[in-house]
């Protein structure tokens, strides 16, 4: 299983020269990809959290099955944006990098977690059933280690989500002043 840190992948953006000749359909297909990873704490953790390890208030459970779901939404980007239809070289398609991205990033993630996580979770003693879902998945044997592995995931998705906005000149959610008024108390 290989290991999983920020270092050991790399997203390789290179030859998605920004440039005139980026189609409306590269664009559309980037922006579908950086909307589901932009909207998923799963992926990309808190915004004030620089090192990806603050996973407070999460439902661990919960979390995992969204990057399984994701896992499903990227997949489905794949096939609607064939490499048939868009006009950069086809070799070198996001289509590509998405498939890296699942097969060396998510894939080993889920593999080494999901099971064992979930299985743990759900056959847990009814001693540990009494605690809240945040006191309990703490109680995890393999907490600290679950968490690190996450963490780099995260680490990864917000160098993705962020070479997918300088790319393919997408709006940066993340850096838009919150737009909805504040409540004045």
């Amino acid at each position: 299983m290989p290991e999983i840190k920020k270092g050991n992948f790399s997203l390789n953006l290179g030859f998605l020269q920004v440039n005139a000749d980026i189609s409306e359909e590269d664009r559309q297909c980037a922006w579908e990809l950086y909307t589901e990873i932009t909207t998923r704490l799963s992926l990309t953790g808190k915004r004030n959290d620089p090192n990806c390890n603050d996973f407070s208030g999460e439902v661990l459970v919960e979390s995992l099955d969204s990057v399984h779901i994701f896992f499903r939404e990227a997949r489905g980007i794949m096939r609607k944006f064939p490499v048939g239809q868009l006009k950069k070289n086809k070799t070198k398609h996001l289509g590509v990098l998405i498939n890296d991205l699942m097969v060396h990033v998510l894939r080993p993630f889920l593999e080494k977690w999901q099971a064992d996580f979930h299985h743990w979770w759900n056959q847990c003693d009814v001693k540990t059933k009494k605690f809240t879902p945040f006191e309990r998945q703490k109680r995890y044997l393999h907490y600290k280690e679950f968490i690190e592995d996450w963490g780099n995931v995260r680490l990864i998705m917000r160098e993705l989500q962020s070479e997918l906005v300088k790319v393919y000149k997408l709006v940066d959610v993340n850096q838009i002043n919150n737009l909805l008024p504040v409540k004045k108390k």
